[in-house]
Parts: C-alpha cells; sequence; structure tokens
C-alpha cells in the first residue's frame, strides 16, 4: 500500500507543478535555448537520466516538461513516448538510490543468504551486476543513438513524416493530439502565468533528497535494531522502501503545494488540481492490483517450484542466464513492462552467481 500511496503523492505532485507555471516556465526557457529537433529530443534523454528516483514520477515530470519543447520541432508525440520510456524504466533499475534501486537490492539480499553467500554485500552484489543488465544499458545507449543520428525506425518513421508536415498536432489546443487531448481532456490544468523554473526545480530536488535521506535514515534504524554500527552501504541495504518512498513523496508533494501557496493560487484550484492528479495514477494502481493478484495466485500454485522441478538435472547451470533473459523479455513484450524483465534477470545472474560460488 506506500507504493500506492506514493503514486497518489506522484500524480498529485507532477499536477501542482503544472498548476504553479514551473513547466511552463522551464519549456520557455528551454525553448530559448534549444535550436533544433536533435537538441530537443537530447534535452528529453539527458531529462530522463538526471531524474531516477523513480520510472512513474520520470514519465510524468519529464513528458510535462519536454512536451512543449519537442512540439516546437514536430517531433512525433510516440518518438517522445519512447524517449521516456527508454530512459525511466532503465534509468531506474541501474540507479541503488533509487525506488527500483531499493527494491532490487532486498531481492539481492534475500538471494544471498538463502545460498550462504558472505562474500560480498548486497549493494555490492547490485553495483557487480549493473554492467550485466544489457537491457537497461543497450536501451540508454539506444535513446541517445536515435536522438543523435536523428534514427527512425519502422512505423515510427511514419509518426515523424506526419510529426513533420504537422500532421496530428491541433493548433488551437497548443499543439496537442487530437486523439491525445480527447483521451487527456479531463486531465487540463490551468497553468498560472507567475511561475518560475524554481518552481518546478525545487520540489524535484526536495523529492529526490528527502528519498535518499529517507533510505538512509531508516537503513540506519534497522542496522541499530541489529545492533550493527552505522554505516552508509549497510543502510541502503536495509533501508525500508515503502517507508522512504511516502516520506520522499511527502516531502516532494508539500514543497510543490508551497510554490501554488506562495503564488495565492485559490484553495479550491488547488484542490481541484491534486485530485486530477491523483485521479491520473488510478489507471497505474490497478494494473498493479492485477499483476499483484496474478503473482498471489501463481505463488499458491506453486508454478515456480514445479518449473524448477521439471529443469532441475536437465538443463546445464550455465543456460540459466540466458533462458530466464528470453522468458522475461518475452514477458515483458506481453505485458508491455520492462519491470519484470530487469527484475528477473538480476535475480537470474545472481543465482546463476551463487551457484558458480557453490560448485
Amino acid at each position: 500500500m506506500s507504493i500506492v500511496g506514493f503514486l497518489l503523492l506522484l500524480g498529485m505532485m507532477t499536477a501542482l507543478l503544472t498548476l504553479s507555471g514551473g513547466t511552463k516556465a522551464f519549456a520557455e526557457w528551454a525553448q530559448a535555448r534549444v535550436k533544433s529537433k536533435r537538441g530537443s529530443k537530447l534535452l528529453a534523454a539527458f531529462l530522463g537520466v538526471f531524474i531516477f528516483v523513480d520510472d512513474y514520477f520520470n514519465s510524468l515530470a519529464v513528458g510535462a516538461i519536454s512536451r512543449p519543447v519537442t512540439d516546437r520541432f514536430y517531433v512525433s508525440r510516440a518518438k517522445l513516448a519512447y524517449i521516456l520510456d527508454s530512459t525511466a524504466a532503465p534509468m531506474c533499475v541501474l540507479m541503488p538510490a533509487s525506488s527500483w534501486g531499493a527494491y532490487i537490492m532486498t531481492i539481492v539480499s534475500g538471494i544471498l543468504v538463502a545460498h550462504g553467500i558472505t562474500e560480498y554485500s548486497a549493494i555490492g552484489a547490485y553495483v557487480r551486476l549493473i554492467p550485466m543488465n544489457f537491457y537497461a544499458v543497450f536501451a540508454l545507449l539506444m535513446v541517445f543513438a536515435v536522438a543523435w543520428f536523428q534514427l527512425d525506425v519502422g512505423p515510427m518513421r511514419k509518426h515523424e513524416l506526419n510529426a513533420k508536415q504537422g500532421l496530428g498536432f491541433d493548433k488551437d489546443k497548443e499543439n496537442d493530439a487530437k486523439e491525445a487531448h480527447e483521451l487527456n481532456e479531463e486531465l487540463d490544468i490551468k497553468e498560472s502565468d507567475f511561475g518560475s523554473v524554481s518552481d518546478l526545480v525545487l520540489p524535484i530536488l526536495v523529492l529526490i533528497g528527502a528519498m535518499i535521506a529517507a533510505m538512509i535514515y531508516t537503513g540506519g534504524q534497522a542496522l541499530a535494531a541489529d545492533d550493527i554500527a552505522f554505516n552508509l552501504l549497510g543502510a541502503f541495504e536495509n533501508t525500508d522502501v515503502g517507508t522512504s518512498l511516502i516520506y520522499g513523496g511527502s516531502a516532494g508533494l508539500l514543497t510543490a503545494v508551497f510554490t501554488v501557496v506562495k503564488q495565492k493560487l485559490s484553495a479550491a484550484d488547488i484542490a481541484t488540481t491534486m485530485w486530477i492528479g491523483a485521479k491520473s495514477m488510478f489507471g497505474a494502481i490497478l494494473i498493479l492490483f492485477f499483476a499483484w493478484s496474478i503473482g498471489s495466485v501463481i505463488g499458491d500454485m506453486k508454478t515456480g517450484a514445479y518449473l524448477s522441478s521439471t529443469v532441475q538435472g536437465n538443463i546445464n547451470v550455465h543456460w540459466l542466464p540466458v533462458i530466464l533473459f528470453l522468458l522475461s523479455g518475452l514477458m515483458a513484450f506481453s505485458t508491455g513492462t520492462s519491470w519484470v524483465h530487469s527484475a528477473s534477470c538480476y535475480q537470474s545472474q545472481v543465482t546463476w552467481q551463487a551457484q558458480q560460488i557453490l560448485q
């Protein structure tokens, strides 16, 4: 439920960033400095790398910030969506100080304990495995290659040609694509004309800083409870991810509220905007509930135990990472999420190394 609460906080915070005029101010600032179509795509890619704290927040924030700039140079919404998705998830999974980094470290820690491995810590194993997360690494490299060399593969070329001709943009609705505007009509938020770049940057920095501080704090408490001397790496390994997300999200939201209150915007507008932001996350929350339900059913049916019993002794251990990589890739393609792929790849990599040590 802490993840659900975090998503609601992110939705409200992102909506307030728009209401404060911070997003608009940053877009105007960027438009004065970005002079080409390539530059607009690189801006979106670099912002995606910088805002690594959480993949959902990355997509929400970077999308709102980059869209006016990419629209100015007629970058298709399909290309912008690709840049957002291929920087948000991979960057989050590669950074230890992120919501998914902390979660994956708990998975790694459990695997190390289960196999009795003491040669290195969970965060040490995590860092060693980063170069082996081929999906995330090559996804990031591909984004910058596509942006710099202006690559358009398959149907993306059609979207880019249409955008270059101005097709799919409704100039009466601030360059929103007609279909996108109709689908997201309820998310329209009136932006303040008195916002500044700091109204956007400050809440994001507070969110990142507060989340990292909360991770260190909760990890330090866990170490103290076990009578272990405090150390930074140990704190990250033992952090309470859910609590840290809530602390960070709350701090970011309060800062975003401050940016609109100081402009003396009406309480009704602020409350309405926060509800719009929370409502925008309902779809993601519903998907999570379904995913958790499926996971529980699979666990109750002992599907993993059955599959492991069928392959035990029949497949060389060296093929395990390859098989899991292909299976998780198929699952990621089927479900439309890279997280099934990334998490399972980490588990397969750690399990393989554990088995090598035991042998």
